[in-house]
């Protein structure tokens, strides 16, 4: 018998009420991401608390299914685990597009990048989009970032991209690559 590799986190779906009780450690990975560069909606200085209201504002959206929100736990899964990454699967709600979502707030903590955190989260977001009959996945970045590279690697395809469409944490504007993803 051959010993397997531990798994790099215990990724789990959030029921709302953990969802909820989950948003100071969603907020830390925000911070911790502006903090090292990331374009992630906040400039530079972003407070846990300003942090905080953005996954506050998604509750409701949790609560009715519409967002399922991940979160990749260090080591054995127990309460009070620290979160050490996250994504989201946004489920489109428009009548016409039953099949789509998209794919927000990967996000990894520095200490814990380069374990498979990453890919281990957007298995568990697409494994779920797929079980929910969404195949057709997007999501945005910033062009040329870590993140570009992840998701190519990961194999999701260019739709194009869109000069200027965001700042970086400095506020300096910088393009963003749009992607997708067929599931089928």
């Amino acid at each position: 018998m051959t010993d397997r590799a531990a798994p790099p986190a215990t990724i789990r779906e959030l029921s709302a009420d953990e969802y909820g009780a989950a948003i100071p450690g969603l907020a830390a990975l925000i911070v911790d991401a502006v903090d090292s560069g990331a374009g992630v909606n906040f400039l530079a200085g972003v407070t846990i608390e300003e942090a905080a209201g953005w996954w506050t504002e998604r509750f409701d959206l949790v609560r009715r299914g519409v967002i399922s929100a991940f979160v990749a736990l260090d080591g054995e899964a127990h309460e009070g685990e620290a979160i050490v990454g996250s994504t989201i699967l946004i489920r489109s709600t428009n009548p016409n597009s039953p099949h789509r979502a998209e794919i927000g707030k990967v996000l990894v903590l520095q200490s814990a990048r380069r374990r498979g955190i990453g890919t281990a989260l957007m298995d568990a977001a697409e494994a779920r989009a797929r079980a929910d009959g969404r195949w057709m996945l997007m999501l945005d970045t910033v062009t040329g970032s870590a993140a570009d590279t992840f998701y190519r690697v990961t194999g999701w395809n260019e739709l194009g991209i869109m000069p200027n469409h965001a700042l970086t944490p400095d506020g300096t504007p910088t393009a963003t690559t749009f992607f997708w993803k067929d599931l089928r």
